[in-house]
């Protein structure tokens, strides 16, 4: 049993424990049936979550649909352990939501599709700590939660494991694998890739509309977002009718930062535990060149 108290164990894994995560809600959308044709959005938090899934709801939608933060979070793009299913079977046509679990924790459709995207180890970590200073109201120091992210005992559990689900599937039709680093250095060539797995005919949008691509690209800028997408923060209990909490969502947005907060002890223990759990694997080469 887990000795963190951020965190709640369901079916033996590690979930954030927080008001907005209600257990009823983790359980019921682990054991959701996709439906044929359902989009799903997956990773580890602070990965490109919300990156990915804007981009993917602007190609979709031909540029038309950019909802508010809490608007794709509870109703256009419902975030699983956040608003349960009632919100997925609420919503019409085509249906793109998304969620935080492991692959193999989840029911699986071979006529869905799921996109993971997955990024850097160190700037992952430090990007998490960050978000949760700023969305929890207790604080916590960084040294201990290094120590926690190297263990299962951290919100979502270990990283390494995270990526080895979906790492799993990496041949299957209906999955694809999108790093955030490669993402990051040519969005083009990366969005047209999202595209093409999505459809025939989101690709061909983007593909003879080079006016929609450079919009894509610009609505899904960092710094776009950054300043048209405040999240209120989500416990509906805590923004009076008066007050409302805006959380800090977008930080930096950028490739590389874990180094500069990592002490370079830190970042050897990391790399080492990344080599020995995912050696072999396409994605430590990505990561570290080895």
């Amino acid at each position: 049993m887990t000795q963190n108290p951020r965190v709640q164990m369901i079916r033996g894994f590690p979930f954030p424990k927080v008001s907005w995560f209600p257990k009823e809600h983790i359980e019921e959308t682990l054991d959701y049936e996709s439906r044929d044709g359902d989009v799903i959005v997956c990773s580890y938090p602070k990965t490109g979550t919300t990156w990915l899934q804007y981009i993917a709801l602007q190609i979709l939608s031909k540029g038309k649909e950019f909802p508010s933060f809490n608007d794709a979070l509870m109703k256009v793009v419902p975030m699983m352990e956040m608003a349960g299913k009632g919100p997925i079977d609420a919503m019409q046509g085509l249906r793109i939501y998304k969620h935080h679990y492991p692959l193999n924790m989840i029911k699986k459709n071979k006529n869905a599709k799921y996109l993971y995207i997955y990024r850097n180890p160190e700037d992952t970590l430090v990007s998490f700590f960050h978000f949760f200073q700023n969305i929890r109201e207790e604080k916590f120091d960084f040294d201990p939660f290094f120590e926690e992210f190297l263990t299962n005992d951290v919100e979502y559990g270990r990283y390494f494991e995270h990526v080895l689900s979906y790492l799993a599937h990496k041949n299957d039709e209906n999955l694809l694998l999108v790093s955030y680093e490669k993402l990051h250095a040519n969005r083009k060539e990366g969005y047209l890739r999202i595209a093409k797995f999505l459809g025939e005919e989101y690709y061909q949008n983007l593909v003879t509309d080079e006016s929609l691509l450079n919009t894509i690209i610009q609505n899904t800028s960092f710094d776009y977002m950054k300043k048209n997408l405040p999240l209120v923060h989500p416990d509906p209990k805590k923004p009076s009718k008066d007050t409302v909490t805006t959380v800090e969502f977008f930080r930096k947005g950028g490739v590389g930062d874990g180094k500069n907060k990592l002490s370079p002890n830190q970042i050897k223990r990391i790399r080492e535990l990344a080599n020995e759990i995912m050696k072999g694997t396409e994605v430590l080469k990505q990561w570290y060149g080895e």
